[in-house]
């Protein structure tokens, strides 16, 4: 493997297009690298992995970090901090190879994180209705889906000790459930083994199954096999798979450690590890495949709750009462006020906007001493209840997400906020909305999305294409990564502002075609800093908030975040984009040209409901193609 050549060299195995190996690219000429097959598998970055714009280390990493494919011997797995930092780099200076723009309403990605790649081919029979439908598939489960159905079966404090055995999988576009990045590696079976071989050694049988005659087993084994396979399947499971478990229990030395072997053997069972969307099994019957009840089933609830069905929807699956789009829906209401329901909400809007954790984010302590655990967590509690608040069960608008000011405003956050607060009734404090309004004005998602040292307006703007217009923004060329290597911004620079700093792009002939399209997007946004911090000055000189849109159905000038956001509202475009987005996380891939006629379908019945979160929701669940597969066999 090349790392100077082959710019997606660290994510292998038909990977689909994430943000991580257009990182590597910068990394070249600095890093000193081992593959995987050599002594110890893994990769060490012997030095440091692309270099900031004054020429100070971004980071150091170890072997650690990475993972390998004990088989191919490619890189699997790549830790989000460096790569996104990593990315920042190739970000600075990069001469674009294809248009950037395009209406994600009119095209979509073959395949790519974000896109306008595909012309729309879309296909619509003699009523209207969309006649394309999913591939059948298994689909293994991400590790957080994973750990929530380990918690439905045995615990959260079970959850929490496998959690850190497994290896770093990386998001794509911002989600962590794309199929394409669940690859099941060398080092990802053997971390699934010893986690279930941890978990299993923890389990207290008197607890998970308790038996009267535990002298005499059989029947206490087999009544716990039908009830624990069925909730870690999503079904009960097949009178083979019960034989077999029992085949298992058979070779404990006590009832105990039958239950033990039990456990172990269906944490890491492939009807625990996947979800499958095939259909009932027998001869083809049409052109497509309906899936079962059980199947039916799991879609809802890992859309909705991110585990395995409960009892409640088992039952309604087992009855038949998941046939039609009225049964569902039902279902859907019940499941949608559900704690879990509450996380994975967040967690769609948390793809959207490609948001992680607060404490991921990379910081220079030196540059920003204020950013302490303390602030960490204000920021992450401000986010959450803000998405939590808004979304509102799915009840909320996109509209609300962009225009509302934060109403949850934790104690540790009144030191950044400072004059922004303003007395609310009753003695409470609140935010003057002039500059704080919206998903984008939260100090989280702006320390998220900015430079380890500076307030990362190549970061910003880059966000704002990908993420809320679904362009894409094609990788720089190898010619363009060397000259950044020998000639590094200087960031440092206290004589300027960091707008100053990176205007030098517009006079870089390499630079201006690609950077012209988000660098005046991040400008706009210049008046918060690093943190979060509204600001007028920087280094002593008057902050210039002044931004562009171009390329989209709003184009025109804005200043600052609020103008952004209420610029972004009016467009049928970013309304369009966050449509894809949904499709994306829904069905766990990105969509494909052939998904453009069940996009616009699902845009024009969000756009005709008001825009709420819910609307999308039950656009899903009564599409055809949620219950229906194209049949292969």
């Amino acid at each position: 493997m090349d790392i100077a050549q082959d710019s997606h060299s660290l994510i292998s195995n038909g990977l689909e297009r994430v943000d991580l190996p257009h990182a590597t690219t910068a990394c070249h000429s600095s890093v000193a690298v081992h593959f995987c097959g050599t002594k110890e598998p893994g990769i060490s970055i012997a030095y440091v992995c692309g270099r900031g714009h004054s020429g100070a280390v971004w980071f150091k990493k170890t072997k650690a970090d990475f993972a390998c494919d004990g088989q191919s011997g490619d890189i699997m797995k790549v830790r989000s901090s460096w790569a996104r930092t990593a990315l920042a780099v190739v970000a600075l200076c990069g001469g674009c190879q294809g248009q950037v723009g395009g209406s994600p309403s009119a095209s979509v990605s073959s395949g790519g994180a974000t896109g306008n790649v595909g012309g729309s081919g879309s296909s619509t029979g003699p009523t209207g209705a969309c006649l394309s439908a999913a591939s059948r598939t298994v689909r293994r489960l991400s590790q957080r889906e994973y750990l929530n159905v380990v918690t439905d079966l045995l615990g959260a404090q079970f959850a929490a000790v496998a959690g850190p055995m497994f290896p770093f999988e990386p998001r794509v576009a911002g989600f962590d459930n794309q199929d394409s990045a669940l690859l099941v590696s060398a080092a990802f079976q053997e971390a699934l083994a010893n986690a279930a071989d941890k978990m299993s050694g923890m389990v207290d049988t008197t607890t998970l199954a308790p038996c009267a005659t535990p002298a005499a087993p059989t029947s206490c084994l087999s009544t716990f096999v039908q009830g624990f396979a069925r909730k870690a399947f999503g079904r009960s499971p097949t009178a083979g798979e019960v034989q077999n478990l029992l085949a298992v229990g058979a070779l404990g030395t006590s009832y105990a450690n039958s239950v033990q072997l039990i456990v172990d053997e269906v944490l890491q069972s492939p009807q625990m590890l996947y979800v499958s969307e095939l259909g009932p099994d027998g001869p083809k019957s049409g052109p497509t495949a309906t899936l079962t009840q059980q199947e039916i089933a799991s879609q809802l609830s890992f859309l909705l709750t991110g585990a395995r069905p409960d009892e409640q929807l088992l039952q309604a699956a087992d009855q038949g009462h998941l046939a039609s789009p009225a049964d569902i829906k039902a279902q859907v209401a019940r499941l949608l006020v559900t704690a879990r329901a509450t996380e994975q909400l967040r967690l769609f809007v948390n793809g959207w906007v490609d948001m992680g954790p607060v404490a991921e984010a990379p910081k220079d302590t030196l540059a920003f001493p204020a950013f302490t655990p303390d602030l960490v967590a204000a920021m992450q509690e401000e986010f959450d209840a803000f998405v939590d608040n808004n979304v509102a069960a799915g009840q909320g608008t996109l509209s609300t997400l962009l225009s509302a000011t934060s109403a949850h405003i934790p104690a540790g956050l009144a030191s950044l906020y400072g004059p922004e607060l303003i007395a609310g009734a009753g003695g409470s404090q609140m935010l003057d909305p002039k500059h704080r309004r919206g998903i984008l004005s939260l100090p989280a998602l702006l320390t998220y999305h900015s430079a380890d040292t500076h307030s990362g307006p190549i970061e910003r703007g880059l966000l704002v294409r990908r993420q809320l217009l679904c362009q894409a923004i094609p990788p720089p060329p190898a010619s363009v990564l060397q000259q950044l290597a020998a000639n590094p911004i200087n960031t440092s620079d206290t004589t300027r502002t960091t707008r100053m700093v990176y205007e030098q792009h517009k006079t870089q002939p390499s630079c201006a075609s690609c950077h012209s399209q988000f660098d005046v997007i991040g400008f706009g946004m210049e008046e918060m800093d690093g943190l979060g911090r509204y600001r007028t000055t920087e280094n002593g000189l008057p902050v210039d908030t002044s931004g562009q849109l171009n390329n989209t159905d709003v184009d025109g000038p804005f200043n600052g975040v609020a103008d952004l956001s209420g610029k972004l509202a009016g467009s049928p475009m970013f309304a369009a984009c966050f449509v894809q987005q949904f499709f994306r996380f829904a069905e766990t891939r990105a969509p494909l040209a052939t998904d453009q006629c069940t996009l616009d379908t699902w845009g024009k019945a969000f756009h005709d409901g008001g825009e709420h979160v819910n609307d999308l929701i039950a656009s899903y669940v009564s599409d055809p193609g949620f219950a229906t597969r194209e049949e292969d066999r």
